[in-house]
């Protein structure tokens, strides 16, 4: 698929298309880079090809200027992510920076001689040298400027009473859901201040999974709050990547069942995979992954990582999934960014939320044979969260 070939390019795996596309087939291309929120690294890709593989002009400028507003937010959203860190940092309250832009800073890939592409009357794009780059000098070149950005989600590291009533100081009318709220306090920003980053369907694999998080807060407590005494952060807190290995399949898991998952979201996983790691993490990833009943899933990601991105074998967690691979990658490709081109979750005037819910649900019994444990406690999960937001929240 030329879609596919685009992005490899883009992030260094392929030199070049395998054949000239038309003007019909560029056209489409920008299209599904539209739906799959690519639009910025797909045109890193366009930057990369040789004269006579590029698009008709007009195209190249339209694509070239989405570029240049994804570049402009999303340097604007690491300002105000890092601003948000340190404004809670100072209130008490040590956090880290999940996926989003903390994902992003592992964008990085290895520095290919290719021309570089200018258009007439701008700047040259494709040149973007930061002095990142200049002090690492390993041949390796940041690309996160051309993510897609999202919205600001910050971990942190509290009880979870004591961040809704500093959250409720200042939104009163907050509505808290298990695993965070909203806080929109900035302006052009969304902000979710999560309790916990993510959650299972299943009671027993979300005991598993909190367990899991705790436990990366216990090894990090010193680092994490260190900056509380100086109250401030120099650089956004992250989570490490033993961290990102699972919590970031796990998020592409979620979005699976909630609302779709896109291309955008495989891509951080490539990125964090794409950072290495031993035997023996690979093992540790793995047992936990297993303790989640996500085998399977992962083993569906990594073929999807190989078929759309490329991704070399030695960054494989688990054996390639073909069966379940090619389910999922239908799902993206049928659903797009966060599902919004799906129309089995599309929203119809009138609907009441329980109709919606129940079109979600049979949604999901798709994935039943693959992922059973998700998805038949899934309706369970929503009564007991209904009860447990009227109980403890509202």
């Amino acid at each position: 698929m030329l879609f596919f070939e685009l992005l490899q390019i883009a992030i260094g795996n392929k030199a070049k298309f395998s054949h000239v596309p038309t003007e019909m087939e560029w056209r489409e291309l920008f299209v599904l880079a539209q739906r799959q929120a690519m639009v910025g690294i797909a045109f890193r890709g366009v930057e990369q090809l040789p004269d006579a593989q590029r698009p008709p002009k007009p195209l190249l400028m339209q694509w070239y200027m989405t570029t240049e507003r994804i570049k402009v937010m999303n340097a604007d959203l690491d300002h105000k992510a890092l601003a948000v860190a340190n404004k809670f940092i100072e209130e008490g309250f040590p956090g880290m920076i999940l996926k989003g832009q903390g994902v992003a800073k592992l964008y990085r890939v290895e520095q290919i001689e290719n021309s570089k592409l200018k258009i007439e009357n701008c700047h040259p794009v494709g040149d973007a040298r930061d002095d990142e780059n200049k002090n690492q000098g390993i041949g390796e070149l940041s690309i996160k400027e051309y993510r897609t950005p999202g919205d600001v989600d910050i971990w942190l590291l509290g009880e979870r009473k004591d961040i809704l009533r500093y959250v409720r100081s200042m939104i009163p009318d907050c509505k808290p859901v298990y695993h965070h709220v909203d806080f929109p306090v900035v302006d052009g920003v969304d902000i979710e201040v999560h309790f916990t980053p993510s959650w299972m369907n299943s009671p027993f694999t979300n005991r598993r999974l909190q367990r899991f998080f705790r436990s990366f807060v216990s090894q990090s407590s010193t680092h994490l709050t260190e900056p509380k005494a100086a109250c401030h952060y120099e650089k956004l807190p992250v989570p490490d990547n033993s961290f990102n290995r699972v919590f970031i399949l796990v998020h592409i898991y979620r979005h699976l069942f909630a609302e779709g998952v896109g291309l955008r979201q495989l891509l951080d996983y490539y990125f964090v995979l794409y950072q290495g790691f031993t035997a023996e993490e690979r093992e540790d990833t793995m047992r936990v992954l297993r303790t989640l009943r996500m085998e399977r899933f992962a083993g569906a990601v990594m073929w999807v990582l190989q078929r759309v991105y490329g991704m070399d074998d030695r960054y494989l967690l688990t054996t390639p999934d073909a069966e379940e691979g090619e389910f999922l990658l239908s799902e993206i490709m049928l659903a797009g960014n966060f599902g919004q081109y799906d129309d089995r979750l599309r929203h119809v005037q009138g609907e009441s939320a329980v109709h919606w819910g129940w079109r979600k649900v049979k949604r999901n019994f798709r994935f039943v044979r693959s992922y059973p444990s998700e998805v038949l406690w899934s309706p369970l999960f929503k009564v007991w969260h209904w009860w447990w937001r009227r109980k403890h929240v509202l």
